[in-house]
């Protein structure tokens, strides 16, 4: 299957939470010899148009985003290999149609808002024991920033992961 770009706009975890994320991810990622990423909820997937994300988050109002977690879980998707679930909120979902609008998109927010753990194939008897293995030392994340990200998708290996780059941030304020 071809792949094509994409920006792919992300909240992330405000610092002591996203280093909790980030050493989880590592050690994942080392254990399963799975790529390496930094921890971050999609909030919407757009083509790649031209326009600038730089421009586009300078038009985005809104403060930090606090998401209450609503378990640990694992799919087949290879992006969705092992999360922590959270519940959506009307700011999350404003963002969302704000982000939108601004790329002139018809993406949505997807409705099971997540931050991966882990990116790899692998069966779900070590999916279901990593679940019981997890614990999270908070109920609540609070998401203080956004990032763009240029990435080829779809997303489905390693060297997939690997080609993600950065190409705008922002901090969000309250």
């Amino acid at each position: 299957m071809p792949k094509s770009i994409a920006l792919v706009y992300w909240l992330i975890p405000a610092k002591s939470q996203r280093d909790f994320f980030s050493e989880a991810i590592r050690i994942l990622s080392k254990q399963f010899n799975a790529p390496c990423f930094e921890p971050h909820l999609t909030i919407i997937v757009t083509p790649e148009i031209g326009l600038s994300p730089g421009k586009i988050l300078k038009k985005i109002r809104t403060s930090p985003i606090a998401l209450r977690v609503r378990g640990i879980g694992f799919s087949y998707k290879f992006t969705k290999t092992f999360f922590v679930l959270f519940t959506s909120s009307k700011s999350l979902a404003k963002l969302a149609v704000d982000l939108a609008r601004e790329t002139r998109s018809r993406a949505k927010l997807a409705h099971d808002p997540h931050v991966s753990l882990i990116y790899k194939k692998m069966p779900a008897s070590a999916k279901k024991e990593l679940t019981s293995a997890i614990q999270l030392p908070f109920s609540t994340v609070l998401f203080d920033s956004i990032k763009a990200v240029r990435c080829a998708l779809p997303t489905k290996t390693r060297s997939d992961v690997e080609t993600w780059r950065v190409v705008a941030k922002k901090s969000l304020r309250w």
